[in-house]
């Protein structure tokens, strides 16, 4: 039977994607269809929870899954595959008693709130990965990173840099590279101090050298615990969208009777703060206000004349957290934004914002030897409405200038975050491919499919794998291609 026969009740959903993988793999991929490039090495890691249950018990939050690394690597016409979980206390312990034992970002201990008073969320290492300085991590804001062996995926340990990250310093999943000095510049919420109020809050910000040394911490104080997933890098610049997510009263977190994700809202009264920092000194130079919305994941940035620059993905609301907390129910429906354009004006104060594309889109990336300079395309993951949008179903190509090509995957297949891998040879921005995960929903398999960048009409292969892999956030490619 063809896919155009098929009914709506019989396309299969996203959610066997959602799925545990409780298998560590390691093999040769040789299922494929088309032909893979010769002009493409390296490593493309990838990250997020590979479980969602444990025993009969289901975490209440999709950002309480245990974080399980993908590597797919390439060399000399050939490809392989390797999965490991990060072997964080949480994931040893629950694996052992086959039950949940740690508190989560929106999931409790068992037992009520004797059980959950003062217990804070465990790190799951689970939303992004990146290599540098000799280090590849696996990251979750909520926590250190975990550094692993970037060949065999096992976990080295916790990592802080020789002691750089204090214990009360966390450090964010969307850490990103300064093109011109190879530094790695991450941030993470924290405290600064206390006064009569209560503890003060901030962003603490981190500077890495290419070597892997943290050698610059800053402060940047604000009024309340910022809900900030992710930032825009320019040359000159750090940019902190401190939207209209926020955090409500806490207390019966600590307390024990919520979660963290029944406290975090969306309130249209709040105005979005842009907050501008200088990246020599680490400190704040301008502020913007706009209307009322979040950014929940960014683009490139670059600055222009007295302009800065930045694409993000807009939100309106944050419904998108009510699936979250429950990722088997089938009326839930994974969202995304709206690809927008700021334009800040650091002389005049002004700020203006533009659509530019008007397709539901996250997961932007792009070619990030381009990073912090203008760059002409953009890739982001969509929601388009084939009959069976519940999850991102497509991927667009956009020009900086708004010209979007978008591909739809076929109604009951389902993707995730495409990355820009250039080719060995590329002389250009967009020479290379698109690497996409996308789960097959009638056979509950997975395969790795590859775009042409330049024509992403052009699909040139698919590498099967033998399983599923379940839903993930984000990845990174490495030009490297790691000796086991």
């Amino acid at each position: 039977m063809s896919l155009q026969t098929l009914g709506a009740n019989e396309i299969p959903s996203c959610h066997g994607g959602l799925e545990n993988l409780d298998v560590e793999y390691d093999y040769k991929l040789d299922d494929i269809e088309g032909d893979l490039p010769s002009d493409i090495r390296g490593t493309f890691f990838r990250n997020g929870p590979g479980r969602q249950r444990i025993g009969d018990e289901q975490y209440g939050h999709w950002f309480d899954g245990d974080g399980m690394l993908c590597a797919f690597t390439f060399d000399e016409g050939k490809a392989h595959f390797r999965n490991r979980y990060v072997r964080t206390p949480k994931y040893i312990e629950e694996t052992a008693a086959q039950k949940i034992l740690y508190r989560g970002f929106g999931t409790q201990l068992p037992g009520g709130l004797p059980k959950n008073f003062l217990k804070m969320p465990a790190n799951p290492a689970n939303t992004n990965t990146i290599y540098h300085g000799g280090h590849l991590l696996a990251l979750n804001e909520g926590g250190k990173p975990w550094a692993l062996k970037p060949g065999s995926l096992e976990t080295i340990g916790e990592f802080t840099y020789d002691g750089e990250l204090d214990a009360s310093m966390v450090f964010s999943a969307h850490g990103k590279v300064h093109t011109k000095t190879g530094d790695y510049i991450n941030f993470g919420a924290g405290v600064s101090g206390f006064g009569l109020k209560g503890p003060k809050p901030c962003i603490n910000m981190y500077r890495i050298s290419p070597e892997g040394k943290l050698f610059k911490k800053g402060q940047i104080p604000m009024e309340t615990f910022p809900f900030c997933h992710d930032f825009a890098l320019s040359d000159q610049y750090a940019i902190f969208y401190l939207g209209s997510i926020v955090f409500g009263n806490m207390l019966p977190f600590i307390l024990g009777t919520k979660t963290i994700s029944d406290q975090v809202m969306f309130d249209e009264s709040i105005p979005m703060q842009i907050v501008v920092v200088d990246l020599e000194t680490l400190t704040e130079v301008k502020r913007f206000e706009t209307d009322p919305g979040a950014i929940i994941h960014f683009g490139n940035a670059f600055e222009e004349g007295d302009e800065i620059i930045i694409d993000g993905m807009f939100q309106d609301n944050f419904e998108a957290n009510d699936t979250l907390q429950d990722v088997f129910n089938p009326d839930g429906r994974f969202g995304g934004g709206w690809y927008m354009r700021y334009h800040l004006n650091m002389a005049t104060g002004v700020l203006r914002v533009e659509q530019v594309s008007d397709t539901e889109s996250e997961f932007p990336t792009f070619n990030t030897a381009l990073a912090g300079s203008r760059n002409n395309v953009t890739y982001t993951a969509c929601s388009v409405d084939n009959g069976c949008n519940s999850f991102f179903n497509g991927i667009s190509r956009v020009t900086f200038d708004g010209d979007a090509t978008v591909v739809a995957l076929p109604p009951g297949y389902y993707g995730s975050e495409p990355l820009f891998v250039p080719s060995t040879n590329a002389k250009k921005e967009d020479d290379g491919y698109l690497m996409e995960v996308v789960y097959n929903g009638f056979e509950h398999k997975s395969e790795l499919q590859i775009y042409r960048a330049d024509d992403i009409n052009d699909q040139v292969c698919s590498l099967k794998l033998k399983h599923h892999v379940p839903h993930q956030f984000h990845g990174f490619y490495s030009p490297e291609v790691f000796a086991i």
